[in-house]
């Protein structure tokens, strides 16, 4: 089995890499695409949804997530930005997501929002709150894609997060390195982030062991886990998941 999880690695990197190099990687826009899910009458707070690296943002829709949010009965709109590969490669995805979708959310008033990112777009949601965590107010992680499996070993091998010493490396270059020393610096102080909630499948063999090593970092109630591996049922069981998670914590603190 671990020979297996190696090996679907190394095929979706090198899947990344051939769509980088034969260029069709799809092409980025300005402003960034979006589909909205805004109810009637408007909800007080956004939940901005970041797509992994495949399918298309509407699959959402589809599969059940915009009405799970509606039917948890939880006080947000929903926007689903069409965030592909495309936008970590140029490394615009921070500037659309601010000018494109942030910004404007403000702007019309939303008092909080929230980051919910599956698998790559859980990797987005942690790129972001890094430059611009004054605009987030919490983050749903579902089974995020956190790194190959030579930075996690290393980090692993060292001890785990808190005793890992990243060393000299460039931030543009090694993303890698850049993530999990913001980590590290979010264990030491939490107050650099807003929450962070994690979910993951026990035998995903995408993610693998990034989701594991965060979980770590954060407050046992703050991460599950539940059977299963990378694909489209689970990654929904987990966000529902989360989504009783938020709606109970939501009736706490407002009395209800």
């Amino acid at each position: 089995m671990g020979q297996w999880l190696n090996r679907r690695n190394v095929i979706l990197c090198v899947m990344i890499l051939g769509c980088a190099l034969c260029g069709c990687t799809p092409p980025t826009r300005t402003p960034l695409p979006i589909l909205s899910y805004t109810q009637n009458p408007r909800q007080p707070n956004l939940l901005v949804i970041l797509r992994g690296i495949g399918g298309d943002s509407d699959d959402f829709e589809r599969l059940g997530a915009i009405d799970a949010v509606r039917r948890h009965g939880l006080p947000f709109d929903v926007v689903v930005p069409d965030a592909h590969y495309g936008y970590y490669k140029k490394r615009i995805l921070i500037e659309r997501l601010y000018d494109d979708v942030i910004a404007p959310a403000k702007q019309q008033g939303y008092q909080q929002i929230w980051l919910a990112g599956f698998s790559m777009g859980g990797l987005g949601s942690l790129l972001y709150v890094r430059e611009r965590a004054q605009d987030i107010d919490g983050i749903l992680l579902i089974t995020p894609f956190l790194g190959w499996d030579a930075i996690i070993h290393e980090i692993k091998d060292a001890g785990g997060v808190a005793n890992w010493h990243p060393g000299p490396f460039d931030p543009v270059e090694d993303w890698q390195r850049m993530l999990w020393s913001w980590i590290k610096n979010y264990q030491q102080d939490p107050t650099i982030a807003p929450p962070i909630y994690l979910g993951y499948a026990e035998d995903d063999g995408v993610a693998d062991e990034g989701p594991p090593l965060l979980a770590t970092v954060l407050p046992p109630c703050r991460s599950f886990y539940i059977p299963g591996g990378h694909d489209n049922n689970v990654m929904l069981a987990i966000f529902r998941h989360q989504l009783n998670d938020l709606s109970q914590r939501l009736s706490v603190k407002t009395g209800q």
